[in-house]
């Protein structure tokens, strides 16, 4: 059936829906509710005040309004009692869509009124009940109203929110009525009874239609199941491929000598996390197995002494590594930090990064295909078609969620299934981790060096500027030196934000003219930021102004105050990241959130920062008040576009569709069972294109 004919639709709705990929009966059966709003008796009224509800009842007055700006007032009739609910707009439309003795369906806020004993009513929204219409009465046998996410091209079409919901019923009801078996099942029988689910049918029925409150839930988690398991099924089809298909390198060679001399390297000892981790490497890389290993580490863990000793098991059994790293300033401070690390060593390194002249560029890139080169730091310059290895053999991709999967994908295709480790100072959420990252071995070092002293973070608004200011001086005369972070370069006129650059002037003019003042912001060229990073290490400046560029990467022992202004704009794990820039030394650090026009929310979220410097708490934290798809900050190639799962309250179903998918893969990959074809049939009916996008994840 052409959905134009479905009742209240029509042609020009036909043609929105049809945009917004609504194009047969089956796909409204994708619809899931955003909310419910119950229906109520006129009677009960004061006990849902500030609540959106619903009164069904027949109009049996209509008061038009002496003034034009005042409402139409109508007057609604239950068998409970009479109700006035005052509508605005044109007075003549509005008589038109309100008929005497005609029902009506109102949805209405009611709050107290301080000058009547009656609850002010707030119109929302309507629908005419036709009682002598069949299916609008089974409508109406529903005592909790589903509401959807109503798009901008459907509302240009005059679709409101409880049409919406009404033409949806008409649609499963029209479907149903011709095809009983149009909702498939898309898990096995043994599944549905181990885990005490209800049918698909059931599922999908009762989480847009339920019956009683307790249904939605009970449907929303058998559906979430659904949504995980086939996500996690992906994960295993792509981790068995790899064991099976992908035969990556042998680094066989005896490492006692080399480790020996790396230990004598370093002026401090590894942590025991850190130990371990090395270990988990160093049996991947034995393997014959190509090696995809994310770690997690949070802020000044150590994680790149980690990669490094990584990438020299690779250099001495013959091989290359790549380092890539997001923005120029971390791929330069990398190579300063690795290469004079490992000057004893005699191993050639180079950067890559874009902006270098033409004939450093040739010099760099004849070193990387003739082999001459054994370690190439650099951007996503790396994967650049003119960038041939000689024999890459492992690749570290640091604070990975920063690039693009087919980023990834590229630098992986320059060798020949090198190894590969992932790594995050971010620490990531064990229900993300499962879900975005599932088909990688994991590694955690989850301890700091001993010699670090916990990081004070205050939480400070603009009027305690002067005293923040005070305290600076303070520091700076001690020796300290101070990052103090904007989150703009120069001034919006759409957002009011500080501006790095602005404020910069003003510090260096007015509240800091005697103290050394330099900047670091994305839009400078890579020696500029350089050379302002340079001097603050060297301490020829006191003060570094900066946007959130220094984010990662910068390992200055000597700054031991982090000021970051207009901090209830930012995420608390980019908050963390920003913290993490002091505190690398031996003495006290401290980090100053000043922020203004505090909601209660934002109150919150910055005190969590105040009270812990646990990255894995706060990254929990962090994900439930902003949700999944932007923990990173950038969508995540809707990988994580989940329509009934929330990854905050599911881990209990996170972690019984990760066991049964794996373990259903690992018996049988090609779901040949009987039992699975179920599983087969629905995987690449719906998710066979979400295997190609994980491929390259």
């Amino acid at each position: 059936m052409d959905i134009k004919f479905l009742k209240g639709v029509g042609e020009k709705r036909a043609e929105a829906f049809a945009r917004i990929g609504i194009n047969t009966l089956d796909d409204f059966l994708n619809f899931i509710p955003r909310t419910y709003i119950s229906r109520i008796n006129i009677r009960e009224l004061n006990k849902h005040l500030d609540e959106n509800i619903l009164i069904f009842g027949k109009i049996i007055d209509v008061v038009y309004p002496r003034k034009s700006n005042h409402p139409l007032q109508l007057i609604l009739k239950d068998k409970t009692g009479v109700l006035d609910i005052p509508v605005f707009g044109t007075s003549e439309f509005r008589s038109k869509q309100f008929r005497l003795n005609e029902n009506f369906l109102f949805w209405i806020k009611a709050v107290r009124d301080d000058f009547s004993s009656l609850p002010k009513i707030s119109y929302r929204d309507h629908l005419k009940i036709n009682e002598y219409d069949p299916l609008e009465m089974d409508f109406m046998k529903f005592q909790h109203l589903p509401l959807y996410e109503l798009s901008g091209i459907l509302k240009k079409t005059w679709i409101r929110p409880m049409l919406l919901s009404k033409i949806i019923f008409n649609a499963f009801a029209t479907l149903l009525k011709s095809n009983p078996d149009a909702i498939e099942e898309t898990l096995p029988q043994s599944i549905l009874k181990e885990n005490n689910f209800i049918s698909r049918r059931d599922a999908v029925l009762r989480i847009n239609f339920p019956v009683k409150l307790s249904d939605i839930e009970t449907a929303r988690k058998r559906l979430a199941f659904e949504e995980l398991f086939y996500l996690e099924l992906i994960l295993a089809l792509k981790k068995k491929s790899i064991q099976n298909e992908r035969k990556g390198i042998t680094f066989d060679k005896d490492i006692k000598a080399l480790t020996e001399k790396f230990k004598n390297l370093l002026p401090y000892e590894l942590t025991d996390s850190q130990k371990k981790v090395i270990n988990e490497i160093c049996l991947d890389m034995r393997s014959d197995k190509c090696m995809n290993r994310l770690l997690q580490g949070d802020v000044g863990s150590g994680k790149t002494i980690v990669a490094v000793f990584s990438m020299l098991i690779a250099i001495e059994n013959g091989y290359q590594a790549a380092f890539m790293c997001p923005t120029e300033l971390l791929a330069e401070q990398h190579f300063r930090t690795i290469s004079e690390l490992l000057k004893p060593l005699n191993i050639e390194i180079c950067l890559l990064v874009g902006g270098q002249k033409k004939k450093l560029r040739e010099e760099i890139l004849n070193g990387i295909r003739e082999g001459k080169t054994n370690i190439i730091i650099g951007t996503h310059a790396l994967i650049q078609d003119k960038v041939d290895f000689k024999n890459l053999g492992f690749a570290v991709i640091d604070e990975q969620h920063k690039f693009g999967v087919m980023q990834r994908a590229k630098l992986k295709e320059k060798g020949f299934n090198p190894d590969v480790l992932v790594m995050t100072a971010t620490p990531i959420p064990r229900t993300l981790s499962m879900t975005y990252y599932g088909d990688l071995d994991v590694s955690v070092i989850n301890e700091l060096p001993k010699n670090r002293i916990p990081i004070k973070t205050f939480l400070r608004t603009e009027n305690e500027k002067p005293k923040i200011y005070g305290f600076i001086r303070d520091e700076v005369k001690k020796g300290r030196q101070v990052y103090i972070v904007y989150p703009l370069i120069d001034e919006s006129e759409k957002l009011d934000l500080k501006s790095a650059e602005e404020n910069y002037v003003l510090l260096k003019e007015k509240v800091f003219p005697d103290l050394r003042l330099g900047m670091v912001h994305g839009r400078m060229l890579w020696y500029e930021k350089d050379e302002a990073t340079e001097d603050f290490k060297n301490k020829k400046t006191d003060i570094l102004v900066s946007t959130t560029v220094i984010e990662v990467g910068i390992d200055i022992p000597n700054a031991s105050i982090m000021i970051i202004e207009e901090a209830q704009r930012f995420g608390l794990s980019q908050l963390h990241q920003l913290r993490g820039r002091v505190g690398r030394g031996s003495e006290q650090s401290y980090c100053i959130l000043v922020a203004k026009n505090l909601s209660e929310e934002s109150m919150k979220r910055l005190s969590i920062l105040c009270e812990t410097t646990d990255g894995f708490r706060i990254a929990e934290e962090d994900m439930e008040i902003r949700g999944p798809g932007e923990f990173f900050g950038i969508r995540q190639s809707g990988i994580l576009s989940f329509s009934c799962t929330d990854l905050t309250k599911d881990r209990d179903v996170l972690e019984k569709a990760r066991k049964t998918a794996f373990e259903i893969i690992d018996i049988d990959p090609q779901l040949r069972n009987e039992e699975y074809k179920v599983i087969r049939k629905t995987f690449m009916k719906d998710y066979k294109d979400s295997l190609y996008l994980m491929e390259v994840a």
